[in-house]
């Protein structure tokens, strides 16, 4: 399965010989034997190009997943009795949750420094196993996706702001429906579309208007508020530092809003490697004595639990 693999993804016998030190006589006969032993032609080859068979790129889809699972399992069980567990945790989550984690990548790294991070910032939805995520932060009402592990990591919740020059210029909106005399920004990367949705008098309300910008970064969005552009609907954590400066203020009794789920997700593996487990353990014991009452992260200090 490995030299086949080999063989494909570096695109010709001789290649694969290379990579492998041994002879290209010696990866031909081992391909001809495997599909000698499977019934079927693998490899379409001429002297010029290959090409997978349909059986072949069957095989090789199943073969790279039972190797990678190998890998997984020899990883989840060898590096478990390691002192010094090293290797990369590839991580995804929101833009606004980058200076988090980075805070929890630095206080994971003074106990596991052999332990590296490639850190993906998208607030769009991410197919974790197309991009080879090993775990991903992500904030949801509800989980709907059931392909994935997910741990919940804690909550905050959401809020209307705006800056304090904007609401001394335009006033300040006593109810919802008073939006519609105000300029609003949206969040364009939201999962529920083009939509606030708001909890009045305990029914969910799908409320939108002409938004004066629909803004897919997290960063220019608060931006935009802080400049007195107008008013938004904002995980609190996300402005936790704008909101205490003086930047921003919540606006209050508009509606209500039900609890943002924080989770750690991941794809269904039945061997998680070591280090992703222990980074897993770190967030769990840690992330929820860094919610406040107000659910707002503050990521100043984060000693390992």
């Amino acid at each position: 399965m490995q030299l086949f693999c080999t063989v494909v993804d570096k695109g010709s016998f001789a290649k694969a010989a290379k990579a492998l030190n041994v002879t290209p006589a010696i990866v031909g006969r081992h391909i001809a034997a495997l599909e000698n032993a499977l019934g079927f032609i693998l490899l379409n080859r001429t002297t010029r190009n290959m090409q997978l068979t349909p059986g072949g790129k069957a095989y090789y889809e199943g073969a790279k997943a039972v190797l990678e699972s190998i890998d997984q399992l020899e990883d989840s069980l060898s590096s478990s009795h390691q002192v010094n567990p090293s290797g990369l945790v590839r991580l995804s989550a929101p833009d606004a949750m980058g200076p988090f984690l980075m805070q929890a990548i630095k206080a994971f790294r003074q106990h596991y420094s052999n332990i590296r991070f490639d850190l993906m910032l998208s607030n769009q939805p991410i197919n974790l196993i197309e991009h080879k995520i090993d775990v991903s932060v992500r904030l949801s009402y509800d989980l709907q996706d059931s392909s994935y592990i997910a741990i919940k990591l804690g909550d905050t919740r959401s809020g209307f702001y705006a800056s304090p020059n904007y609401l001394a210029q335009h006033g300040t909106p006593t109810q919802y429906q008073e939006l519609e005399q105000h300029d609003c920004l949206h969040m364009g990367s939201s999962r529920y579309g083009d939509n606030w949705m708001l909890q009045v008098d305990g029914k969910t309300v799908a409320y939108r208007q002409p938004w004066v910008a629909v803004i897919s970064d997290t960063h220019t969005l608060i931006r935009a508020l802080c400049d007195d552009m107008g008013i938004t609907v904002m995980p609190s954590l996300f402005v936790q530092s704008e909101v205490q400066r003086g930047d921003l203020v919540e606006l209050k009794n508009l509606a209500d809003f039900p609890p943002v789920n924080i989770y750690a997700m991941y794809p269904t593996r039945k061997h998680l490697p070591y280090r992703l487990t222990l980074f897993l353990d770190f967030l769990k014991a840690n992330l929820g004595h860094y919610l406040n009452s107000n659910g707002s992260i503050s990521a100043t200090q984060m000693p390992l639990a």
